[in-house]
């Protein structure tokens, strides 16, 4: 055990069964993919910490809720919950989620928008089919500097004409434009400047200098009779969904929506994917009616996500205060306003389970950013001075430096001390690459009393293989900090400081050994990914502002104790970090890399057919922590063995069936060469009661062997080499080791013949469809290496098979067709098997 395993103290906790493997995410469902927020947690990873760290009927509690993913999950797992956000129009969407309401009335709602508001609006975007010369109203435009350069629409109703691009605007169509600019709007709409009441500008304004300039004319008219025919909907409750739905879509129909490079999405862009109020001079102008219409009523709309939500929630009690919910008179509490508040408000050690999302430094800027949505939701009064009293953020433009961010973090930390049950946990997740956040976020947790426990790290998606190939990338994926609260009878030992020393120390040692553990070239990312946890561990530095950098250690370490290795994944071609001297280090041979592949099989071959979420379900469960791989190095092994097949499903290859059965087939031909040869027999101990079948009949191939061991003088670990699928001996010597490989790990069979001396010949032998994974396997240093130095040989299984009687007699050499396929008309065959004339 390294030095830096024993730095947490130890203090009896209750028995839970810890999360410590990576959860494959699963796609969010309409449920919560409605209404955009930032930074909104996978559900099902969620659920996974709410039903471990807390039972039924418990109370989970989430002070930073932002959309209320937290909420809906403890409630959907029959907990209750208390949820409370800074923000308006977050604890709406959570509300408007977690509220039950007829879909056919909402429906009903929605019509009575659309007959007093449908026409008017298509008609601000009518333009000409440049087909059939027919009035339609178009898709979106395209603006460049303020100008309309492009018109493009879907589908002509009329003659099903469709325009992407390269349709310039007619003059009825650029008229059409300057006509609505000259005419005054009516209605309201929000004129807020993106400046806080002290003249100062948000951190987040770019070039625009109020709401209304985020959009053109033409749709700042549009959306302001929508929402005038939204407000005059009689029913409360009805018009609450309406306008949360007009929300959801109206940063889809500003100036913020950039265009995207040529072809891409050319009807919706790239989205608000920029965290401000950013100016892009090349921007699409949606058809707000279009955007509503798909608002409600799209696949992903708000009536779908009121199907599947009422499904959960059709029975849940809303509770007018948090007391409601402590007295379990109510399902959920959901409040809107400071957390801090909230917290002093509530009784010392009532909640189960906390598990939260705070703002994480100056990342994201949760409050200017709702700004939107908020002013068109009337919601705006006092936000602003609210925000700058309240929101747990670093905001140089609230006066609010990071040392301000960190007092209020730690506040924060304290107050959840105080409300959570002795003995219970608190799950705290963040996305931000800086280990300087990461590492005020522990310390604000260690000093209210928790004691810091496991940072868990969890892929969000499948990783880029250009972000995989970078030297020196950046953290990948969601970190979730798990703390305890001891009893009140346990004392929690502060961790040590950090001094560079130590740091350099813990930074080579810890990615030594997960190299070693490994045993492959590995990513940046994935080493930073597991050295952060160790580093936060291990101690917390005096000051929060450090010059310790993982980077600058390994750089200065290259060329010591590690390489950089030119590797390919995908199409992309990039560096992977590896140990100098690999043989000093490795405990384990066989790479992560095929340990996946074979588990992949194994779960094929077990299963017959399964999701990709249920095969990376098993090898986070196989493989957690450091070598949990990533989702790539999963579908590459799916894609190997696999083919797709409806439903989302993967089946094993045919292919792989036939060569099951071929590999004792195989096994028992190079048996019977090498007794024409005159050579004694070895069959490995496993294979010894099975059977062969196809070119040579039925049979036990326990009745080939007729060689002992014992004797043997040119190679070492006899309990190892007697699982070796085939030696051929002669006298006290072995003379040609064969692996047979036609799913399996090749490296486990390089690791067996290397216990016999380099000089004897070692033949791999593998199907012919594995030669591209041997050849990605050779460019492995390690794997290269061994390869070459035990004199190892490359034979394909339908090559043996079809020159096994000319081999047999000696017309030909096993040499002679090293490195050469067989006939590709004997590949998955297995029907002619009995009647092709080979012999």
């Amino acid at each position: 055990m390294s030095e830096f395993d024993t730095r947490i103290p130890t203090i009896e906790k209750p028995e839970i069964n810890h999360l410590n493997r990576q959860i494959p995410p699963l796609a969010h469902t309409p449920m919560y993919n409605w209404h955009k927020f930032w930074s909104r947690k996978t559900w099902n990873v969620v659920s996974e910490f709410i039903k471990t760290y807390s039972k039924e009927g418990e109370i989970v509690f989430d002070p930073f809720a932002g959309s209320g993913v937290v909420g809906m999950e403890a409630l959907k797992n029959k907990r209750r919950a208390i949820i409370c956000d800074l923000l308006p129009i977050a604890t709406e969407i959570a509300r408007l989620t977690i509220r039950p309401v007829s879909e056919n009335e909402l429906y009903k709602a929605f019509k009575r928008v659309e007959s007093k508001v449908k026409e008017k609006i298509l008609n601000l975007y009518k333009t000409k089919c440049r087909k059939c010369g027919r009035e339609i109203p178009l898709t979106c435009s395209f603006w460049k500097n303020h100008k309309m350069v492009d018109i493009r629409y879907e589908c002509c109703p009329h003659c099903g004409d469709r325009r992407e691009k390269d349709t310039p605007p007619t003059k009825e169509d650029l008229g059409l434009i300057t006509s609505l600019e000259k005419k005054k709007i009516k209605e309201w709409y929000p004129k807020n400047p993106f400046y806080y009441s002290d003249g100062t500008p948000f951190m987040k304004k770019e070039k625009y200098d109020s709401l209304d300039e985020l959009f053109t004319k033409r749709n700042l008219q549009a959306l302001a009779w929508l929402m005038n025919a939204i407000e005059e909907e009689p029913s409360k409750e009805l018009r609450d969904f309406l306008k949360i739905g007009f929300t959801s879509i109206v940063h889809l129909c500003g100036r913020l929506l950039a265009a995207g490079r040529p072809g891409y999405r050319p009807f919706s862009g790239v989205g608000w994917n920029q965290q401000s109020y950013w100016y892009a001079p090349d921007h699409l102008e949606s058809n707000v009616w279009e955007k509503f219409d798909n608002a409600i009523n799209g696949k992903q709309g708000l009536v779908a996500a009121k199907i599947e939500s009422n499904k959960y929630f059709w029975n849940v009690q809303f509770g007018k205060n948090w007391e409601e919910v402590l007295n379990g008179k109510a399902d959920v509490y959901i409040h809107t306003g400071s957390s801090l508040e909230l917290m002093e408000e509530m009784p010392k050690s009532e909640i189960d389970y906390i598990f939260t999302d705070p703002p994480y430094d100056s990342s994201i800027q949760y409050g200017e950013l709702a700004y939107l949505w908020v002013a068109w939701l009337k919601k705006d009064k006092g936000y602003l001075d609210y925000l700058i009293s309240n929101e747990v953020i670093h905001n140089e433009k609230q006066h609010k430096d990071f040392g301000v961010y960190h007092g209020l973090l730690t506040r924060s930390f304290r107050d959840m001390f105080e409300v959570l049950k002795p003995g219970r946990y608190l799950t705290v997740t963040f996305h931000n690459p800086t280990f300087k956040v990461r590492n005020a976020t522990i310390r604000a947790g260690v000093f209210a009393g928790f004691e810091f426990q496991k940072i868990h790290h969890q892929e969000l998606a499948r990783t880029s293989a250009k972000s995989l190939l970078q030297p020196f990338g950046s953290a990948q994926g969601d970190f979730y900090l798990r703390f305890y609260r001891p009893k009140f009878d346990e004392s929690v030992s502060k961790p040590e400081e950090i001094d560079e020393k130590r740091f350099d120390k813990i930074v080579v040692e810890t990615t030594v050994g997960l190299l070693a553990d490994r045993a492959e070239e590995t990513p940046y990312t994935q080493i930073i990914n597991f050295i952060d946890p160790v580093l936060a561990k291990n101690g917390y530095f005096s000051s929060l502002e450090t010059g310790l950098d993982v980077k600058k250690v390994l750089e200065k370490h290259f060329d010591k104790e590690f390489i950089l290795v030119d590797s390919k994944i995908g199409g992309a071609t990039g560096k992977l970090w590896w140990l100098k001297e690999p043989r000093k280090h490795i405990k384990y041979d066989i790479p992560l890399s095929e340990r996946v592949e074979e588990t992949v099989y194994r779960e094929l071959l077990s299963k017959g057919k399964v999701t990709f979420t249920q095969v990376w379900d098993a090898i986070s469960t196989k493989f957690p922590n450091s070598l949990t791989s990533d989702s790539s190095k999963i579908m590459d092994a799916l894609v190997q063995y696999a083919r797709k097949v409806p439903g989302g499903y993967w089946m094993l290859k045919p292919e792989y069936y036939a060569r099951e059965s071929q590999h004792n087939e195989v096994l028992a031909l190079l048996a019977e060469v090498g007794k024409g040869l005159g050579f004694k027999i070895w069959v490995g101990k496993k294979e010894q009661s099975e059977y062969a079948d196809g070119l040579i009949g039925h049979k036990k191939l326990s009745e080939y062997v007729d060689a002992k061991l014992d004797s043997i003088t040119n190679a070492e670990n006899k309990k190892t080499i007697q699982g070796i699928d085939l030696l051929w001996i002669k006298g006290n010597k072995i003379v040609s080791s064969f692996e047979i490989e036609f799913s399996t790990s090749m490296t486990s069979g390089l690791v067996r013949g290397s216990n016999i001396d380099s000089a004897v010949s070692k033949y791999l032998v593998i199907p012919e469809e594995r030669e591209e994974q041997f050849r990605r396997k050779q460019k492995s240093p390690m794997f290269a290496e061994r390869f070459e130095q035990d004199n190892w040989n490359l034979l394909f299984f339908d090559s043996i098979r079809h020159l096994y009687k000319k081999l047999k007699s000696k017309q030909i050499t096993l040499e002679s067709i090293i490195n050469k396929k067989g006939p590709t008309a004997m590949r998955h065959d297995q029907k002619n098997n009995e009647q092709m004339n080979l012999f």
